[in-house]
């Protein structure tokens, strides 16, 4: 029942997490204007599963790396994309990385963990319930 507790806890704060920081970058997108002074360094181009595409970029004599999604790849053009600089934890992203599906995963994650517990609480309560030897 511990690793259950655990488990759950562990889900509410990556779920914490993702809530914080779609909204701080859902801030930046509307409140920010895009950036324009950026040199494109090399494309990465994937269109596996697990590997994505992605830009090497220079932005204030820094080189950043930004996910894009592997449509923009195939018809790159640095002028139709929109990126972001957080200068909070000092990052660029692309306006489609702030989607709100991570938020939707981890919360059925976690209220699958919370049933699962619910379920664990239930039948170790149950006085009906057989002991095994």
């Amino acid at each position: 029942m511990k690793k259950v507790i655990f488990l759950n806890i562990g889900l509410l704060v990556i779920l914490i997490y993702v809530w914080f920081s779609y909204n701080h970058r859902k801030t930046i997108v509307n409140c920010e204007k895009a950036i324009t002074n950026f040199s494109v360094l090399e494309v990465n181009y994937s269109s596996g599963y697990r590997g994505g595409s992605n830009l090497l970029i220079e932005f204030n004599a820094k080189q950043y790396y930004v996910g894009i999604t592997t449509s923009q790849c195939k018809s790159f053009t640095p002028k139709k994309i929109k990126l972001f600089y957080d200068k909070e934890c000092d990052e660029i992203f692309e306006q489609h990385d702030v989607t709100i599906r991570y938020i939707v995963w981890y919360s059925i994650l976690y209220l699958c963990s919370c049933i699962w517990l619910f379920v664990i609480i239930k039948n170790r309560n149950d006085p009906n319930r057989e002991l095994s030897k």
